[in-house]
């Protein structure tokens, strides 16, 4: 999934608007947030009036607009209507993104299918059935699941699958093969930087861990070896009597 991006936080919209109503907004509408296709728009009405616009930038299409008397509204309510837009634009971009990765994947079962077809039976039936533990008696079936996360990450394999099924559809081809190359790299970004913290996570504990060994070079006064040994003992042990010279 996607994350939005904001240019204009939610509680600073009411202000923004106030202090460039006179100049950018007059030409142009500003951009709040985007996520994935969709962008949500800051946009001059009046004076005394701002309008919030959701698009599909990709599509050109509108999704929904509202509007805000100024001298009628507070920061708080526009700053609502903000958020709710974001949370609209999260959710329709996210169903956006499963739609598309769902058919690429559909197209990837059914060639798996095709090339697989004597093991069709024991796929079905090894995806019916629900094992809390022990073994599978289908092991040797991959998991579709398995199967199809790591087909889909080799963007290679993903592209040269588009393009078969989208053969002659210039439109929709584009269109997925620019979808499977963000999302891909998206999903593998997000893989490496799990990864990366769970190994610096990995080497903090173990580096907490370790035992350090610190040599220290003291010398006391004393008859024989024994006896330093002791004097020195006793020293550690918090004798202020022992001398020594460190």
């Amino acid at each position: 999934m996607g994350r939005t991006f904001h240019y204009i936080q939610n509680d600073d919209v009411l202000k923004s608007f106030k202090e460039f109503k006179d100049s950018v907004l007059r030409e142009r509408a500003v951009v709040i947030a985007r996520h994935g296709d969709y962008s949500l728009f800051l946009l001059y009405l009046s004076d005394d009036e701002l309008g919030l616009k959701l698009e599909n930038t990709e599509k050109h299409k509108v999704i929904q607009e509202r509007s805000y008397k100024v001298s009628e509204t507070t920061d708080a309510l526009v700053s609502r209507g903000v958020r709710h837009a974001c949370q609209k634009m999260s959710e329709l971009s996210d169903e956006d993104v499963n739609r598309k990765r769902l058919q690429i994947w559909k197209w990837y079962v059914l060639d798996w299918q095709k090339e697989n077809a004597e093991k069709t039976k024991e796929l079905l039936e090894k995806g019916l059935v629900w094992l809390d533990d022990g073994e599978s008696p289908y092991e040797e079936v991959m998991d579709i699941e398995t199967y199809l996360h790591g087909a889909y990450l080799n963007l290679g394999s993903t592209i040269a699958l588009i393009e078969k099924h989208l053969a002659g559809n210039e439109k929709h081809l584009e269109q997925f093969k620019k979808f499977a190359i963000s999302d891909i790299m998206e999903m593998t970004s997000q893989d490496t930087r799990d990864r990366s913290l769970a190994e610096a996570e990995n080497a903090k504990q173990l580096d907490d861990m370790k035992k350090h060994t610190y040599q220290f070079t003291v010398s006391v006064e004393a008859t024989d070896k024994e006896h330093a040994r002791q004097a020195l003992l006793s020293y550690l042990a918090g004798d202020d009597r022992i001398k020594v010279q460190k």
